[in-house]
């Protein structure tokens, strides 16, 4: 299960390149630009600890966190791969809300994501991922940014990714054994399964 190292590597060097741009500028709209990536979660999740931890503050929710980084106005956004350009100051702020939102919701679901995976390595089954809510980190029972999510979501996302699921011509235990280690229903397993088949 070498994927949390991955994830947790990833978080260490978003956190790395947030610190450092924020030293140089101790300026959040300035690090926002230049260090925080919307479409990684860990970014974000890095993003949103430093503020807290810099500021210290608890995010409350998005306008908290635009008062805390006084991220008011961003000029352009990506939507689907494509760069659209605010058309006045009103679109610049919907840009900066949009912005912000996405990062607050992606940060809690990485940290919620890692809190499963630490667990599938403490040696966590099916039962004990269940009892990991949403709500503890921030999240409401359904949300979405670039698909739905939930717990259930999540859970397979997790599976899929620890036990190698992803990976066609990966080494792994077959679907069944992966089920008897987990102490779950056939049906979770295969469902992890198929979220990565294309």
């Amino acid at each position: 299960m070498a994927s949390k190292k991955v994830k947790d590597k990833h978080y260490l060097n978003s956190l790395e390149e947030i610190k450092t741009a924020y030293q140089e500028s101790k300026d959040w709209v300035d690090v926002f630009a230049t260090a925080v990536y919307n479409d990684v979660r860990e970014s974000n999740e890095a993003f949103i600890d430093y503020v807290e931890e810099v500021t210290k503050t608890k995010v409350k929710d998005v306008k908290h966190l635009q008062e805390l980084t006084e991220i008011t106005h961003i000029t352009k956004i990506y939507v689907k791969g494509k760069e659209v350009k605010a058309k006045n100051e009103g679109q610049e702020k919907e840009f900066a809300l949009k912005e912000l939102e996405e990062t607050l919701i992606g940060g809690k679901t990485s940290k919620y994501s890692r809190a499963m995976e630490t667990a599938l390595l403490e040696g966590a089954k099916y039962k004990d991922l269940l009892k990991i809510k949403p709500k503890e980190y921030g999240l409401p029972e359904k949300w979405s940014i670039y698909k739905d999510e939930d717990q259930y979501s999540t859970i397979l996302d997790v599976i899929s990714w620890e036990y190698l699921l992803i990976e066609p011509f990966a080494v792994r235990p077959d679907l069944r054994t992966i089920s008897r280690d987990l102490e779950a229903p056939y049906s979770v397993v295969l469902d992890a399964w198929k979220l990565r088949q294309y």
